[in-house]
C-alpha cells in the first residue's frame, strides 16, 4: 500500500486544484460573499497538499535508497561498497532530513503569515462590502454541493488509508480535503438560505469563515512557539509541523479525543493518553457535562 500513497497524494492534489479553480470562478460569477471568503481554505489546503506530496516523494526516494544499499551490501559485502562515505550513500536521507529541518518550519511560518494576511484582507473587505443580488444561485448551490460531495468522498478515503497504513503524510491532505468539503457544503447551504428569503446569511457565513481563519492563525503561532520547547526523542518521528490540529478537528469532529491525546503525547514526550485520569475523563466526559448542565439549570 505504501507504493500507492504517492499516487493518492497526486490525485488529492489534482482534485483540490481543479475544484478550487472551479469554485473560484463560480464564487465570483455568482457574486456570493461566503463563496469568496471560503476560497482561502481551498487555497491554503492546496499549498499543504503540495508540500505533503513533495515530502512523500522524498520519503519514497529514501526508502528506495535504503533498499538499494541493502542489496549492494548483500551482494558485494560491507567492505566493498566502492569506498564511498556514508553521506554519499544516503543522499536521499540527508535531503529528507534537511527538508524537515529547514523547509518545513519555514513553510509553516509562511502559512501563518498567509493566514494573518487573509484575516486582515477579509476583515477590511467584509466591513466595507455592500451585498448585491446573487447570480444564478440555484446553479451555484448545486455545483457547490457537487464539489462538497467529491471532496468529502476523497477526503474520507484518504483519512481511512492514513489511519490503516499509519501514513502521517496523508493525514494533512485528508483533513484539508474534508474541511474543503464542509466549506463547500456550508456555501451551498448559505445560498439555499438566501433563496428562502434570508439574504444576510451569505454575509454572516463569510464572517464565520474569517473568524475560523483567525483561530487557525492563532493555532499556527502557538504550534510554532511550542515546537521550540517540545522535547526531542531520538529515533521518534515527530508530528508534521504544518498539520493543523484545528483543521483535523473541524474535518473529523468525531476524533476530538484522539486529537487531544496526540497533542498531549507529542507535547510532553510521553503517553499522557495512557494515564488513568485521561482514560477516566474520556469515558466520563459526557456525564460530567450533563451533570454540569443539570446543576446550571437547578441554580436558576
Amino acid at each position: 500500500m505504501e507504493r500507492n500513497l504517492k499516487k493518492i497524494g497526486l490525485v488529492n492534489l489534482v482534485v483540490q486544484l481543479a475544484l478550487g479553480a472551479a469554485a473560484a470562478v463560480l464564487a465570483i460569477y455568482a457574486n456570493t460573499l461566503a463563496g469568496r471568503a471560503g476560497l482561502v481554505y481551498l487555497a491554503l489546503g492546496f499549498l499543504v497538499l503540495v508540500v505533503s506530496y513533495f515530502q512523500m516523494g522524498l520519503e519514497e526516494s529514501e526508502r528506495l535508497e535504503k533498499l538499494e544499499f541493502d542489496e549492494l551490501n548483500k551482494s558485494r559485502g560491507s567492505a566493498s561498497l566502492f569506498n564511498v562515505t556514508e553521506s554519499e550513500m544516503f543522499a536521499a536521507q540527508r535531503a529528507r532530513e534537511q527538508f524537515e529541518r529547514f523547509f518545513v518550519p519555514g513553510f509553516t511560518i509562511l502559512v501563518w503569515l498567509l493566514q494573518v494576511a487573509m484575516v486582515y484582507v477579509l476583515w477590511n473587505w467584509l466591513t466595507k462590502v455592500i451585498p448585491t443580488p446573487l447570480k444564478q444561485p440555484t446553479v451555484a448551490m448545486a455545483l457547490f454541493g457537487l464539489f462538497a460531495l467529491i471532496l468529502f468522498l476523497l477526503g474520507k478515503y484518504s483519512a481511512g488509508i492514513a489511519r490503516l497504513e499509519n501514513a502521517r503524510l496523508l493525514r494533512p491532505a485528508a483533513s484539508h480535503l474534508l474541511l474543503a468539503a464542509y466549506v463547500s457544503f456550508t456555501i451551498a447551504a448559505s445560498l439555499a438560505a438566501v433563496q428562502l428569503g434570508f439574504p444576510k446569511v451569505d454575509l454572516y457565513v463569510a464572517w464565520i469563515f474569517a473568524g475560523v481563519m483567525a483561530l487557525a492563525a492563532v493555532e499556527s503561532l502557538i504550534n510554532l512557539v511550542l515546537e521550540i520547547y517540545r522535547p526531542r526523542v531520538k529515533g521518534k518521528v515527530g508530528r508534521l509541523l504544518y498539520e493543523s490540529r484545528l483543521v483535523g478537528l473541524l474535518a473529523q469532529p468525531e476524533g476530538l479525543f484522539s486529537t487531544a491525546a496526540q497533542a498531549l503525547d507529542y507535547q510532553f514526550g510521553f503517553k499522557v493518553s495512557e494515564t488513568w485520569f485521561y482514560r477516566f475523563l474520556e469515558k466520563a466526559l459526557a456525564w460530567i457535562v450533563l451533570v454540569q448542565l443539570a446543576l446550571l439549570w437547578l441554580s436558576t
